[in-house]
């Protein structure tokens, strides 16, 4: 979702630029699965699974100005313009609402495991195979 508006130069999010938060590739998280379901019958419970550091929205617009190879300026959206965005990527009214709710959560204080699963892939290395730059 964050490519497009990244290749015009802008990235905007709801989160401050230096919030640092779990980001988790694709990749990492299909690895996780597929040990999980080859895993014994026993192996049950949550897993959390994350990237292999927390970054924060600086570092994704970074990341994606080194992929890019043009600077990606960072828009933090106010907090009463949130549902209006949410809506114009296109939310239901009633996601936009659950959107905004788990957002305004996260910024207060998210609740994070202490020992979450560790994926390999990089924020920079994630972006790169995105942007096929």
């Amino acid at each position: 979702m964050l490519l497009e508006p990244a290749r015009e130069g802008v990235l905007q999010t709801p989160f401050p630029g230096d919030m640092r938060l779990p980001m988790v590739s694709p990749v990492d998280i299909a690895k996780a699965a597929a040990s999980r379901l080859l895993s014994k019958s026993d192996d049950v419970g949550i897993r959390y699974v994350e990237g292999p550091r927390r970054y924060t929205f600086d570092d994704v617009a970074t990341a994606f100005s080194t992929a890019l190879g043009h600077p990606v300026r960072l828009e933090t959206i106010p907090r009463d313009k949130w549902e209006e965005s949410f809506r114009a990527v296109g939310f239901s009214p009633e996601a936009t609402r659950a959107y905004a709710r788990m957002t305004a959560a996260t910024v207060a204080g998210p609740h994070l495991p202490a020992d979450p699963m560790r994926g390999d892939v990089a924020l920079l290395d994630h972006i790169r195979s995105l942007s096929g730059e």
